[in-house]
């Protein structure tokens, strides 16, 4: 019996053009380890990019803009003023205590 492999891509369909490695990497170098700087996510979208890319994905190109603005907005750990200090997320949805 194995075990169903987890679908990291919650937008396009996982099981085209290699998809589902390019997200567990791109999730692997910034969202599960807790974020970085705003370099390191830099890295990673343009690492998914290029994984993308190198599969023949058409959907490279859209992914990195959506993965660039919806990380801004969600994902952005990097120190600053205002809403962009951590995790916007965390400003709305406050884990229960």
């Amino acid at each position: 019996m194995s075990t169903p492999e987890r679908d990291y891509c919650y937008f396009i369909d996982h099981r085209k053009y290699n998809r589902n490695v390019g997200c567990r990497k791109h999730d692997n170098m910034y969202g599960i380890n807790g974020g970085g700087s705003e370099r390191d996510r830099w890295r990673a979208d343009l690492h998914f990019y290029r994984h993308m890319k190198s599969n023949g994905d058409p959907m490279a190109l859209p992914a990195l803009l959506a993965c660039l603005t919806f990380g801004w907005f969600c994902w952005n750990y990097h120190p600053g003023k205002g809403l962009w200090r951590g995790q916007l997320l965390r400003r709305f949805a406050k884990a229960p205590k």
